[in-house]
C-alpha cells in the first residue's frame, strides 16, 4: 500500500478554474510523447521487458480505478502508428511543441475535458496509487487548478544535483517556488527537511492550461527551464501532493539499467509489471 499521500483540501487556488464546486470534473489522462528526444533519441519506443517505453506507461494510466481514459498525444508517426496497431487511443499533433503541456493543450481544444492528468512517457515506474491519487485530489475538490506530485529528497547530492528540480511548500499545502539550485543557506542536512523534489506527474485544470498555453515564456521559467514557473509567476497556485515513493524516470541510457534493475527487485513494481503484461 502506497502511503504519505495526501493533499491539503482546504487550500484555496487564484481561480483559473471555471468549474462550479458542487459539479463532476471530467478528466483525461494524456501522455504527450515524441521521437526526438535529445538525451535518448526515440526513447518513447524503446523496449524494456518485451513493451515499448510508451506502452508500459499507458498501461499504467489504464489501471486507475475511476475509469479515467488515457490518451497519447504525439505528432510522430512511428508512435501513432503503434498506438494504432495496438488498438489504444490516440491524438495526433502537431509534430513540434515546446514542451508537453503545450501538446496537451492543443489536445484539449477538440475535447471538453475540465481537467487533465500529464504523464509523462518517460515515467515508466509510475504507481497507479499515484495516479489515483490526483484523480481523487480533483474529484474531491473540482476548483483546484494544479496539484504536482512532489517527494522527499534522499541526499545531499540531490540538493548539489541540478537536473533535479526542487520546491519549498508552505504549511497549506502551496508550492511557493521550484528551482533546481536551492537559495537555501542552511546547512545540507537541514535542507533535506526542507526541500522537495518535484514529480513529472500532475494534474491541472482546462482554463489553467490554457493560461500557460497562451502565455509568453516569462524570465523564471526560461532562466530555469522549469515550465511549472509560468504559472507560478503568473499568480496561479499549485498545490504539492507528498507521495513517499518515487522512482527514476528514463532520460539517459544508464537510466535504462536503473529502471529494469527496479522492475527486477522491487515488489510493488513486480506485481504491477505482471499486471502490465497480462494486458492483451
Amino acid at each position: 500500500m502506497l502511503q504519505g499521500l495526501r493533499v491539503n483540501q482546504s487550500t484555496s487556488t487564484v481561480g483559473f478554474c471555471q468549474i462550479s464546486q458542487n459539479a463532476s470534473p471530467r478528466i483525461a489522462i494524456v501522455i504527450p510523447a515524441r521521437m526526438d528526444s535529445q538525451r535518448l533519441p526515440g526513447k518513447a519506443l524503446l523496449e524494456i521487458k518485451g513493451l515499448p517505453m510508451i506502452e508500459h506507461v499507458r498501461r499504467r494510466g489504464e489501471l486507475n480505478t475511476s475509469n479515467v481514459p488515457v490518451i497519447v498525444a504525439s505528432g510522430d508517426e512511428e508512435i501513432l502508428d503503434f498506438v494504432s496497431k495496438i488498438g489504444a487511443v490516440s491524438f495526433q499533433s502537431k509534430r513540434n511543441h515546446e514542451n508537453g503541456t503545450s501538446r496537451v493543450f492543443e489536445f484539449s481544444q477538440h475535447h471538453e475535458y475540465t481537467h487533465y492528468l500529464i504523464l509523462q512517457g518517460d515515467e515508466l515506474l509510475v504507481l497507479p496509487e499515484q495516479i489515483d491519487a490526483l484523480i481523487r485530489a480533483v474529484t474531491d475538490n473540482p476548483k483546484i487548478d494544479f496539484i504536482n506530485l512532489t517527494t522527499k529528497l534522499h541526499s545531499e547530492n540531490e540538493i548539489l544535483d541540478e537536473s533535479v528540480v526542487k520546491c519549498v511548500v508552505d504549511t497549506s499545502g502551496k508550492i511557493l517556488y521550484i528551482f533546481r539550485k536551492s537559495p537555501l543557506i542552511g546547512q545540507l542536512s537541514e535542507q533535506l527537511n526542507l526541500l522537495r523534489k518535484i514529480c513529472g506527474i500532475f494534474i491541472i485544470s482546462e482554463s489553467a492550461l490554457g493560461t500557460i498555453s497562451n502565455s509568453e515564456f516569462t524570465k523564471l521559467e526560461k532562466s530555469q527551464s522549469i515550465e511549472q514557473l509560468r504559472f507560478l509567476e503568473l499568480g496561479g497556485s499549485i498545490l504539492s501532493l507528498d507521495t513517499a515513493v518515487n522512482f527514476p524516470s528514463i532520460n539517459l541510457p544508464s537510466d535504462i539499467e536503473k529502471v529494469n534493475s527496479i522492475l527486477n527487485s522491487n515488489s510493488a513494481q513486480l506485481q504491477i509489471l505482471e499486471q502490465i503484461l497480462s494486458q492483451k
